[in-house]
């Protein structure tokens, strides 16, 4: 009997515990029938909870492939731009040493050790951005608890007041979470668009230090405001800019996809296949404007 004695009151409590846990969580589930109204406002509190979180995680799936999608574009930009660089070089050096108007003779050596250090910050930075927006929106959690609405049940037998406390927990967690993540979408994407657009045009300049005139001696139009390449870019960070995540009014991942995975898959095809110049595939992109192509050729 002793041992009985022993266990009940430990017992009484767990079972007293559970009880008020399992009341807890269904306080507005198990009410009597006549708050209606309360019923009613919890389940829509909760169908909005569903719809914010949805909508949620849609918008952290859209900004991370809107950013891929320019930076995968910058890459290919980039790497058409590098190759023509290098290209421009040894060409030059088969029929002349390079000058830098001081009578001073650059080797071949040194002048591919000068434009590959000028060609590292572009790769570096998009390696950057990539990581750190990934970060950024990953680790931008929904704190949001449904369970927070049952402080709510305080307002009982007030079944306005308890119906207006339901509703109101709901919208405010929605927008007070998707304006928060919109405003972080909005911030990110314009700094990163204008520290890649600072980081191509500074290879111009770091070569330019190294050797002055270097473009001029070459004739060279890449990473310059001649280039086509680089007016891409350009015309895709006008895009990216333009975006109104706010109002949910974005055109950059429908525009500009559709050349990306085009541009991608060209440079998957034989060698033979890619003698065509890529300004051409470029001006034959299906895309749902001709921005890209006014851009290229005005």
């Amino acid at each position: 009997m002793s041992c009985l004695c022993r266990f009940s009151v430990p017992l009484v409590i767990i079972i007293a515990v559970i009880s008020y846990l399992e009341c807890t969580n269904n306080v507005f589930q198990k009410m009597d029938k006549k708050y209606y109204l309360v019923s009613e406002a919890y389940n829509m509190a909760k169908n909005l909870f569903n719809q914010g979180r949805a909508n949620y995680i849609s918008l952290k799936s859209k900004s991370l492939r809107t950013i891929d999608t320019f930076l995968d574009l910058v890459y290919i930009m980039n790497d058409e731009m590098s190759k023509e660089l290098r290209s421009a070089v040894l060409k030059f050096y088969k029929v002349k040493y390079l000058h830098d108007f001081t009578n001073y003779i650059i080797s071949m050596e040194e002048m591919i050790e000068v434009i590959e250090h000028c060609l590292i910050d572009p790769m570096e930075k998009l390696d950057q951005i990539r990581t750190q927006f990934q970060d950024v929106i990953k680790n931008f959690q929904d704190v949001r608890n449904f369970d927070s609405v049952n402080k709510c049940h305080k307002e009982l037998p007030d079944e306005v007041a308890a119906a207006h406390c339901l509703l109101h927990q709901a919208v405010l967690f929605n927008e007070t979470m998707q304006e928060s993540l919109v405003t972080i979408v909005e911030i990110k994407t314009r700094q990163h668009a204008q520290d890649m657009n600072t980081s191509l045009y500074n290879v111009q300049t770091c070569i330019n230090n190294f050797v002055p005139k270097f473009f001029e001696q070459l004739m060279l139009d890449a990473y310059t405001e001649r280039c086509g390449y680089l007016r891409v870019v350009n015309a895709s960070i006008a895009d990216l800019i333009k975006d109104k995540w706010r109002g949910n009014e974005t055109v950059f991942p429908e525009k500009w996809s559709p050349l990306v995975r085009l541009l991608k898959e060209k440079t998957k095809q034989p060698v033979s296949a890619l003698e065509e110049p890529l300004h051409l595939t470029l001006f034959a992109a299906n895309l749902s404007s001709q921005d890209i192509v006014r851009t290229l050729y005005k």
